[in-house]
């Protein structure tokens, strides 16, 4: 049975304590695997110009850090890839077929939730043993039956957060559903679908009751 995982967990965040030392707001909105060891991180720096200039030549030199290539700017805010060595709580999950609801690298603090949705009790059990050996400090705060209507799945409340700092839900909107699609690099059928399943659990959860899908 699919379980709800909430975990609080002690780890170094370097990447945010770089970010933090600038006032720099940093989100992480998507992760990829880049190789055995490596991972690729997504994520958005909010601040000023040159703070966000500086935290970008922070992150650079931190240790594990193999690359950070900045996009355009938009407005205050600047997206950010970075290439380094997997985290510790990556590390952790290895082997897994864990899903990330809540990233704990996006915490400016200590200890951070980390929410995830959990195949099988060796899933846990093996998230669990990883962090220890990693040295990471864990409570296991709930474990719960998962709630599917309440539910998005990571890439869900990634499009979801994107389609609403872009303006797509707005009247009129600031961006068209072919726009947002070539933005995030997907069909304009599939985004339309993905959007529909999100906002349907979105509603669902707020009504208390399943709504037909189309």
């Amino acid at each position: 049975m699919l379980r709800q995982v909430v975990l609080e967990v002690s780890s170094d965040n370097k990447i945010q304590s770089a970010a933090a030392g600038f006032g720099v707001k940093l989100n992480i909105v998507d992760c990829k695997p880049f190789n055995e060891k490596g991972m690729a991180l997504l994520m958005d720096l909010k601040g000023q110009s040159q703070a966000i200039k500086d935290t970008v030549q922070a992150i650079r030199k931190l240790e594990g850090v193999r690359q950070a290539v900045e996009g355009d700017e938009r407005g205050d805010v600047v997206p950010l890839l970075v290439v380094l060595d997997r985290p510790a709580i990556c590390r952790a999950s290895n082997d897994t077929a864990i899903i990330c609801l809540d990233c704990p690298l996006n915490s400016s603090v200590q200890p951070a939730s980390w929410r995830f949705i959990a195949r099988t009790t060796n899933d846990l059990r093996h998230v669990l043993s990883g962090l220890e050996k990693e040295g990471a400090k864990t409570r296991i705060v709930e474990v719960s039956a998962l709630d599917q209507k309440a539910t998005l799945t990571g890439r869900q409340k990634e499009i979801i957060s994107i389609a609403v700092a872009k303006g797509y839900f707005e009247f009129p909107r600031k961006i068209s559903l072919t726009q947002l699609s070539q933005f995030l690099g997907i069909k304009p059928s599939t985004l339309s679908e993905i959007l529909r399943s999100a906002e349907r659990r979105l509603l669902e959860n707020a009504v208390g009751v399943p709504i037909p899908g189309n």
